[in-house]
């Protein structure tokens, strides 16, 4: 299978890292991981300016970096890994009986979190209306280039992680890698924070715990089988905070320069999160280049930027082409326009809100009441304090009416880390109290950046309860610095304890991902996997296979989607190619926002594909009529098929070529 091209790549870059330039294991896996994704990056940007982005090409790209390196390899000793490839590495076996036990505790949930993302289907919203249909168009296109859409986040939004999934959809010819990408994602995390602690003085014992915090975290492990993308720019910030540590330690050179201006470009690929928990570090960086006052140092400086950017240029040109702003169209609703220092103390306490329920968290509900009522009416309190509206709606997502304190969930879009924000908290107490703690600056000024990149994203951001997978990248960066706290100031018995304690009360998490479960009576063993990608949405289920039966009877699969409110579109891929097996094809047709202007070549206005023999429209609203007739670029299409949706969710309707 062509998968396995990618994967062998990386690999071979792996090698390469170990062996000709001797860096341990760990050092060796981070580096080329970050090549790894600058090689994938330049692959996908170049075959989409040429329009190739398919199956052939891609595997042709990926065996002439695997012949590149083999080259390489045997240039510098052949092909097997140094004998002494662990020589500088603390992780030697035999461990001790506990370490060890909690190292089996991580790697299984490494492998449960691998089982669910390869067994289970796709079916995050998001990944429906966005992640994974705008990778089905660019198969479909063979570019990566902007196409008209109702649904403009499918070209604005950071593609970084997309760009890995449509490899593995060409590659694989379907989705059963695409969780992978997360998951590949979180297993570079955990051995990046386990450096992050040794580089900050943490022995053995700090290391496994730092590995066990991070690994334990319940939006993690949700997202560690899904095809969201905040593993993947923790992971992409994990480097970038582990190579800035290192230049800070051993000094610049150009080799550290490179790495960062990489990390950091892969990072705001992936998503723009990047930019929040980004710039405090980088403004870091930039107030010890000053320092140094050394042109060398403002040179390899300029270097990171401009690789940073480079990495960045396609997706910058296309939403400049798009919108007029690199960044793309105005997402102002999500941004909070009010700027006042009331509001900010007010945001602090919502964001903090999100991982409020620690008594179920724990399975303490038993004998603790929980205390969810109790925290909302504190910070309500604050709010009456404050002259603040808790309610107001210009301090909430368009997507809320009214603010509340999220119970704990096993839902990856919704899931708090209570446990884990409390051992924070209780390690930021020990860092001020203690002098001791203070005098040591890498760790000292780590915490201050990660505390302003959740100040900044505070400060910015309106609530929502969908906010706590934003926050997923701060708790992977502040697992090495609780565990270098913790471990010095307790006793190992007592690390120990809660190392076991995280690895025991996450298993819910494991086995009852409220979409992708191994234990409910919809689980992923009996649910068929076309009825997996409707776990978010069932009540479309039956009517977009009904659809399918009509199209069927048309012999039509070439359909167009007339409003926004077909949201939900990549089970419509899925089915059409069911269906339609290689004759499919779906697009947008009479778009009325910016991306109408897309001058996509494959478009079929160009005429290399037939116009749509049928087009989607969806009326949300129960109580309106649908159209009997539309009238779209391609022509008009009459009413051929309707059905009206369970729970007042609107009606669904098929419309023919006229």
């Amino acid at each position: 299978m062509f998968i396995i091209l990618p994967i062998l790549a990386w690999g071979c870059l792996f090698v390469i890292m170990q062996q000709h330039h001797r860096h341990p294991w760990r050092e060796a896996l981070l580096r080329s991981l970050v090549i790894w994704g600058v090689t994938l990056t330049v692959i996908t940007e170049l075959l989409s300016g040429l329009r190739l982005l398919t199956p052939l090409a891609v595997g042709i790209a990926w065996l002439l970096v695997i012949g590149l390196c083999a080259v390489v390899m045997r240039r510098y000793g052949g092909f097997g890994i140094s004998p002494g490839w662990m020589k500088r590495e603390a992780w030697r076996w035999p461990l001790p009986v506990f370490p060890s036990l909690l190292l089996a505790g991580v790697a299984w949930i490494v492998v449960m979190t691998a089982g669910l993302a390869i067994a289970s289907a796709p079916n995050n919203p998001d990944s429906m209306r966005y992640h994974l249909s705008r990778v089905m168009h660019w198969l479909q296109h063979g570019t990566v280039a902007h196409y008209p859409t109702h649904s403009l986040k499918q070209l604005y939004q950071n593609p970084g992680s997309e760009f890995a999934i449509a490899q593995f959809q060409l590659l694989s010819g379907g989705d059963y890698f695409a969780n992978l990408v997360q998951w590949g994602s979180m297993v570079g995390s955990l051995v990046g924070v386990s450096l992050i602690a040794r580089q900050l003085g943490c022995d053995r014992r700090g290391q496994i715990f730092a590995v066990v915090f991070c690994a334990t975290l319940p939006m993690g492990v949700l997202q560690a089988a899904s095809t969201q993308n905040d593993y993947v720019v923790a992971l992409w910030l994990v480097c970038l905070s582990y190579f800035t540590l290192l230049m800070l330690q051993v000094g610049v050179t150009v080799s550290t320069a490179v790495y960062i201006g990489a990390s950091l470009g892969l990072a705001i690929l992936s998503k723009g999160t990047a930019y929040i928990y980004g710039f405090p570090l980088c403004l870091g960086l930039l107030v010890w280049t000053i320092q140094q006052k050394r042109r060398r140092v403002w040179q390899l400086a300029s270097l990171a930027a401009a690789i940073a950017v480079l990495l960045n240029l396609g997706h910058y040109l296309r939403n400049f082409a798009l919108s007029g702003s690199p960044l793309g169209v105005d997402v102002g609703a999500e941004t909070n326009n009010i700027l006042s220092l009331p509001v900010f103390i007010a945001s602090i306490f919502k964001q903090l809100s999100l991982h409020g329920d620690w008594v179920r968290a724990l399975h303490l509900q038993d004998w603790i009441v929980p205390t969810t009522g109790l925290t909302e009416k504190v910070i309500t309190i604050i709010h009456e304090q404050l002259g603040l509206d808790i309610n107001n709606p210009d301090l909430l997502s368009p997507k809320v009416s009214r603010f509340y304190v999220p119970a704990i969930s096993q839902y990856e879009d919704t899931s708090g880390n209570p446990v884990h924000i409390i051992l924070i908290a209780i390690a930021l107490l020990i860092l001020v109290s203690r002098k001791s703690l203070r005098k040591q600056s890498y760790l000292l000024g780590g915490t201050i950046l990660l505390v302003s990149g959740f100040l900044i994203f505070a400060f910015l951001l309106t609530w929502s309860p969908w906010r706590s997978r934003l926050h997923l990248p701060l708790f992977v960066l502040f697992s090495p610095l609780v565990a270098t706290i913790l471990v010095r100031t307790f006793p190992a018995i007592v690390t120990g304890c809660i190392a076991l304690i995280l690895l025991l009360s996450i298993q819910p998490w494991l086995f009852d991902n409220q979409f992708k479960s191994l234990v409910a009576e919809n689980s992923l063993f009996n649910t068929p996997r076309i009825e997996q990608y409707f776990m978010s949405q069932g009540h479309l289920q039956d009517p977009y296979q009904a659809m399918m039966t009509e199209l069927d009877s048309l012999n039509c699969y070439n359909i167009g989607i007339a409003n926004e409110g077909v949201w939900f579109e990549y089970p419509l891929w899925i089915l059409l190619g069911k269906h339609g097996e290689h004759n499919s094809n779906l697009y947008h047709v009479a778009v009325e926002n910016p991306s109408n202007q897309a001058t996509l070549k494959a478009h079929p206005s160009s005429g290399e594909t037939p116009p749509p023999c049928a087009v989607v429209f969806l009326e949300q609203d129960s109580d309106a009529t649908s159209p009997s007739q539309l009238t779209t670029e391609y022509g008009v299409y009459e009413s051929a098929w309707t059905t009206t949706l369970s729970d007042d969710q609107g009606t669904l309707q098929l419309l023919r070529a006229n």
